[in-house]
């Protein structure tokens, strides 16, 4: 499920990523209406009280409007992860404000501590680094307010450093305990220079809570903070004043720092709670760790890191898998997509279907077992829309496969490219259903390639290739037969070339046999297949996939490639390293990340993989292709499963 609500004002509508789940209550009205916020009282607000504290219920809830959420606990037992002991070790460097320089630091912040990816508050990308857990609460809060008037000249979020308790923000007895919520990622100061840290003292015999401070926050501002589930260190550091005659002597007041003082499950509730009632919120249902559909929201309606999308078939009797065309398009940064079942996940993922860059749109062969509801989830590492288009089935009585020596069917480089929004008709002398590598090459623009009956493609709703540009572009597809031939469709005007990896029959090959995805190579890592470092140019890899199947269908991804380049994958007795192959599985381009399946044979489990340029090569099995199967090929007319651009 989707929901837009309208925007109020531009401005308002940022791009941000929150992680976890909550099920949604029933909608409330927003605080704040558009007529409101151009009423507002922007008067500082120098005698400022605490509201009631929120109740866990509440917290839990995510909604905490006219609560004050201020539970007193260590970050480290409350799920923010155990950061290093300050100045434990070697490397750290203390510069005045805070430490850098430790490796165990360095790790530290590349696992929890993340920046805007896109202008947030008034402040440019990268600026404004914290726990990514809490990411969303501190950027929507910063949104929101700039959104309704107060201007944001400076703001700070992420420094690891103590508390100044320690007469400073050094930590000489290395305890983590003594951590600021800054080193944590759970603090933001803003606008300190209108904004003071000070120390009140009351005025002629009177309490510390009515002396007034020098601020230049409006109390909606205050408010707006606390509906974000902050605390703001402008009410103090000893309890603050629940009315102007609580008696204080002194009191500390930090009016620029802002803190969430909750859980990362609380965090996660309170960030949905305000997106999913937030105008320009765009929510929609995921599956969560523990197999459990849920609503997610976030402002850009791209799915964010962590996120489990399902996907919903309407599979033939009988199907266990999909082969689909899976593409991903407008990352946030680098990452991943896995494919799996929606059942209860624990940790990491060890294995990736998909591989992209910040922005770009790639697309790749794969196979996914479906579950009895017909459903599967599609997880992604980094923020990023995907798209499933269902090219066949898994089932009994389907079709049968028969591996062959790559054979180039067509290659436009030595006649004519193929004109923008027009077929291209692929040279075949039977009219078998065949599985082919197809590459773009020399593309005049973004596009993308559609490969099917000859006269049907024009109008048809899928894709099996998407490129960028003039680089070069791969992915595996099938190749029905039909009695009008088989043709590529090219949005933009672009060579193809098309290399035959086998044929489909009703009676004759090889069936197939879904296992629990496996990583079996990564040269970036030490392992017993190999642990020799990056690959160099033209170097043949061994590897023994310790199976008695004649093949397999595996995931093969490039990455940190030093040059163009291209990967084969096949028997070994094919693959000299010498004069090299005339045929590919997958096309790199330097410092790029791509992954394409292919369908191999196998010599005694053993298969190899050459590399034309240096570059690391990773290997996830998804099925084995068996003698003995009664599961085979159902192709169906390719159609559109899911989008998440579509909600």
């Amino acid at each position: 499920m989707r929901t837009n609500h309208p925007t109020i004002n531009r401005q308002f509508v940022r791009r941000f990523m929150i992680a976890g789940t909550i099920a949604l209550t029933s909608v409330v009205a927003w605080p704040i209406s558009a007529p409101a916020a151009q009423a507002l009282d922007n008067t500082p607000w120098t005698l400022p009280t605490t509201p009631e504290r929120c109740s866990r219920a509440q917290a839990d809830s995510g909604n905490v409007v006219g609560c004050l959420l201020a539970f007193y606990e260590d970050p480290a037992t409350t799920g923010w992860g155990a950061p290093p002991a300050p100045g434990v070790g070697e490397g750290w460097t203390w510069n005045g404000y805070w430490y850098n320089g430790s490796p165990s630091l360095a790790e530290w912040e590349s696992t929890y501590i993340a920046a805007n990816t896109v202008a947030v508050g008034g402040l440019r990308a990268g600026k404004l680094r914290t726990h990514v857990a809490a990411r969303a609460l501190f950027e929507g809060f910063l949104d929101e307010i700039v959104a309704y008037g107060y201007r944001v000249v400076d703001a700070s979020g992420y420094s690891f450093r103590c508390t100044s308790a320690n007469g400073g923000w050094s930590c000489p007895s290395g305890d983590p305990s003594d951590l600021s919520n800054h080193a944590w990622g759970l603090a933001v100061d803003m606008n300190a220079g209108t904004n003071p840290i000070r120390t009140y003292a009351g005025i002629d015999g009177a309490t510390a809570c009515a002396t007034p401070i020098e601020t230049d926050l409006p109390q909606w501002v205050i408010q707006t903070a606390e509906r974000w589930g902050l605390y703001w260190g402008g009410y103090g550091w000893n309890n603050g004043c629940t009315d102007l005659t609580t008696q204080r002597t002194t009191l500390s007041r930090d009016p620029p720092h802002f803190e969430f003082r909750g859980t990362p499950q609380q965090a996660t509730a309170i960030a949905t709670y305000n997106l999913a009632h937030a105008p320009g919120g765009f929510c929609r249902t995921v599956v969560t760790d523990a197999g459990v559909d849920a609503q997610q929201c976030n402002r850009t309606g791209r799915p964010g890191d962590g996120w489990r999308l399902p996907v919903k078939l309407a599979p033939p009797v009988g199907a266990v898998a999909a082969m689909i065309n899976l593409t991903a398009t407008d990352g946030e940064g680098p990452g991943f997509l896995t494919l799996e079942d929606c059942g209860p996940r624990s940790g990491g993922r060890s294995t990736s279907a998909l591989t992209f860059a910040a922005g770009a749109s790639v697309a790749t062969m794969a196979i996914v077992p479906i579950g009895p509801d017909g459903r599967f989830c599609v997880y992604r590492r980094t923020g990023v829309h995907s798209i499933v288009d269902v090219v066949a089935y898994l089932g009994p009585n389907g079709e049968r496969f028969t591996p062959s020596s790559p054979t180039r069917l067509i290659d436009t480089r030595q006649s004519e490219s193929v004109p923008g929004r027009a077929e291209r008709s692929v040279p075949t002398n039977d009219d078998a259903t065949r599985i082919a590598n197809i590459v773009a090459v020399n593309a005049d623009g973004p596009g993308f390639f559609k490969v099917g009956a000859c006269g049907d493609l024009e109008h048809a709703n899928f894709s099996n290739l998407n490129y960028a540009d003039a680089s070069v572009r791969s992915n595996m597809a099938i190749m029905p037969s039909a009695a009008s031939g088989s043709c590529v469709y090219s949005l933009v005007n672009s060579d193809v070339v098309v290399d035959e990896l086998g044929r489909l029959d009703p009676a004759v090959g090889l069936g197939w046999q879904l296992a629990p995805p496996r990583r079996a190579l990564d040269t970036r890592a030490c392992s017993t297949q190999w642990c020799d470092g990056r690959p160099s140019a033209r170097r043949v890899i061994h590897l023994d996939l310790e199976t008695a199947s004649p093949g397999p269908a595996i995931a093969v991804t490039v990455t940190e490639a030093r040059a163009d380049g291209i990967i084969t994958v096949g028997r070994c007795s094919d693959l000299d390293g010498t004069s090299g192959p005339t045929t590919s599985n997958v096309n790199y381009v330097a410092g790029t990340t791509v992954t394409n399946l292919a369908l191999v044979p196998l010599d005694a489990g053993e298969l190899c993989i050459f590399t034309l340029a240096s570059a690391h090569v990773i290997v996830d099995v998804q099925a084995l292709l068996v003698a003995d199967s009664s599961t085979g090929v159902l192709p169906v007319t390719p159609s559109r499963a899911h989008d998440s651009r579509e909600g």
